[in-house]
C-alpha cells in the first residue's frame, strides 16, 4: 500500500511539471496597431506643402514623418524698395470737409492705412515720412527747412505710424514748400535700394521754393517745383502725386485758379508731369490714396517662404499616455525641445524656405509602461490638428490624422510552441508518466496474488 501511494505522489509530481511548463506559456500582451494611415496634406500660398504622416511602427510605438516644401521651380530675387510719405502739413488741412472731419483727418488717417497695408504686403519695404509747409522762423522759410524728416526708412510699420500721427505735434505752417519735401526725401534714401518711391499728399499749389521765393503762386515757385518732379523722375525715382481739395477759385495776384496754377505744376492725370498724377476731390481721399496709391507701388513677389510656424497639437489621451522622443532633428529651423504642456504642442519655425527647398523632421510616440488601461480598444488620432502659418500672409489649419489603437490580448496556446530542447523535456515526462503507471499496474497484480 505503501509503495502505491509512492507511485501515485510520484505521477502527481510529474503532472504537476507538465502543467506549469504549459501554464507558462499563457500570459496577457499588448498590441498596438494602426487603423488609419490618412495622410494630413495643407497647400500653403501658391507654392507650400505641407505633409505629416505614419512612416513605421511595431508593437509599442509609432513614427511620423513632417515634411514641408516650397514646389516653385526657381528662386526670383526679391526686389529691395524704399518708399517716402510727404505729406502736407499747412494749414489749409485743417478745413472742415464734413460735421465730424477735416481734411488732415482724412489725409492722415488714409497715409496710415496706406503704410500698414504696404507693410502687410512685403514686410520688408522700407518707408519713411516727411512732412512740409514752411517754417515758422521767416530766416528758414524758402529753403529746405519748410520740411521735417519724422521718420528715417524703417521696414517697422508701429513706427511709421506714430510718425504720421506726430505730425500734429508739428507747427503747421502758413504756406506750401511742397519742393522742400521732395527734395528732403530724396537726400534721405540710401541709394541702394532697388527701387525709390515718392507718395506726394496735398491740398495745395505751392507758394514757396527751396531758392529763398517765399509768399508767390510765380511762374518761377511753380517752375521750380515742376523742375524737382522732372528731375527725380529722371533719377529713376517713382513719384505718386495727391493733391486733394484744391479750390476753382481765383488766386488775386496772377489771375488763375488754383486749378490751373497746379496744372502748370502737376499737369494732368492724363498728361501727368511726372509719374503718376491723382487730382480728386476731398471725398476720395480714402479710397485713391489706399487702394489707388497701393495698387500703383510694385509689390515684389518672391518664391522665397519666409518665416514658416508650424504647430502640431496632440489629443491629450496621446500626451499623457504615450512618451514623445525626436528621430532625426529638423533639416532645417528649429523645432521645440518637447510638447508644451499648456497647449499640447509642439512648434516648428523655419526662417525661409528657397524654391525646391525642403525641410522634415520625425518623432515617435512610444506607448508608456503604466499607460491608463481605459484607452484600451480606443480609436487614437495622433495630433488634434496642425496649423501653419508665414510671412506671406498663409494661415492653413488641417484637422486630419493618422490614427492607432491599443488592444490587450490573452492568447491560450495549450500546445507551446515548443524548442528542440522542450520537445525533448515533454518526451521525457510522458514517458516517466507512462512508466509510473505501469510500475503502479505491475504492483497492484503481485499484490493481487499474495
Amino acid at each position: 500500500m505503501k509503495k502505491t501511494i509512492k507511485i501515485i505522489i510520484l505521477f502527481l509530481a510529474f503532472t504537476l511539471i507538465f502543467t506549469n511548463f504549459v501554464s507558462a506559456k499563457l500570459s496577457s500582451s499588448t498590441h498596438f496597431e494602426v487603423v488609419d494611415k490618412s495622410v494630413c496634406e495643407m497647400e500653403f500660398g501658391a507654392n507650400g506643402k505641407f505633409t505629416k504622416q505614419i512612416i513605421s511602427y511595431d508593437e509599442n510605438s509609432v513614427t511620423l514623418q513632417l515634411d514641408v516644401k516650397n514646389t516653385a521651380e526657381e528662386k526670383i530675387e526679391k526686389t529691395v524698395s524704399e518708399i517716402f510719405l510727404v505729406i502736407d502739413n499747412s494749414l489749409s488741412l485743417n478745413e472742415k470737409v464734413s460735421d465730424t472731419e477735416t481734411r488732415k483727418d482724412l489725409i492722415y488717417n488714409s497715409a496710415k492705412q496706406l503704410a500698414t497695408k504696404l507693410n502687410a504686403s512685403d514686410p520688408e519695404f522700407k518707408i519713411g515720412v516727411v512732412c512740409f509747409s514752411s517754417n515758422s522762423d521767416v530766416k528758414k522759410e524758402g529753403t529746405i527747412e519748410d520740411a521735417t524728416l519724422m521718420q528715417t526708412l524703417t521696414t517697422e510699420n508701429s513706427d511709421v505710424l506714430k510718425a504720421i500721427e506726430d505730425i500734429n505735434d508739428t507747427d503747421f505752417g502758413s504756406r506750401t514748400n511742397i519742393e522742400a519735401g521732395l527734395e528732403l526725401a530724396n537726400q534721405n534714401f540710401s541709394g541702394t535700394a532697388d527701387k525709390e518711391y515718392i507718395i506726394l499728399i496735398s491740398d495745395g499749389v505751392p507758394n514757396d521754393d527751396i531758392h529763398g521765393n517765399t509768399l508767390q503762386f510765380s511762374d518761377i515757385v511753380l517752375g521750380n517745383t515742376k523742375k524737382k518732379l522732372v528731375e527725380l523722375d529722371n533719377k529713376g525715382v517713382k513719384l505718386i502725386s495727391v493733391l486733394a481739395g484744391v479750390s476753382d477759385t481765383v488766386e488775386a495776384t496772377v489771375g488763375k485758379t488754383y486749378v490751373e496754377l497746379a496744372e502748370e505744376v502737376f499737369g494732368t492725370e492724363d498728361k501727368p508731369t511726372a509719374g503718376k498724377y491723382y487730382f480728386i476731390s476731398d471725398s476720395n481721399i480714402k479710397n485713391i490714396v489706399e487702394n489707388n496709391v497701393f495698387n500703383d507701388v510694385e509689390i515684389s513677389k518672391s518664391n522665397t517662404l519666409t518665416n514658416i510656424v508650424i504647430k502640431d497639437y496632440f489629443p491629450k489621451k496621446i500626451v499623457d499616455n504615450f512618451d514623445f522622443a525626436y528621430v532625426t532633428s529638423p533639416n532645417l529651423g528649429k523645432v521645440s525641445a518637447e510638447i508644451d504642456k499648456t497647449t499640447n504642442s509642439i512648434t516648428w519655425t523655419i526662417p525661409s524656405l528657397d524654391a525646391g527647398e525642403s525641410a522634415s523632421l520625425q518623432y515617435k510616440l512610444t506607448l508608456k509602461d503604466n499607460f491608463n488601461k481605459d484607452i484600451l480598444g480606443q480609436i487614437l488620432p495622433t495630433n488634434e490638428k496642425v496649423n501653419i502659418t508665414d510671412d506671406q500672409g498663409d494661415n492653413e489649419t488641417s484637422t486630419v490624422s493618422p490614427k492607432v489603437k491599443v488592444t490587450e490580448d490573452i492568447p491560450i496556446e495549450v500546445i507551446p510552441q515548443a524548442g528542440k530542447s522542450d520537445i525533448i523535456f515533454i518526451a521525457i515526462v510522458a514517458l516517466s508518466i507512462l512508466s509510473g503507471f505501469g510500475i503502479y499496474k505491475y504492483i497492484k497484480y503481485k499484490n493481487s496474488m499474495t
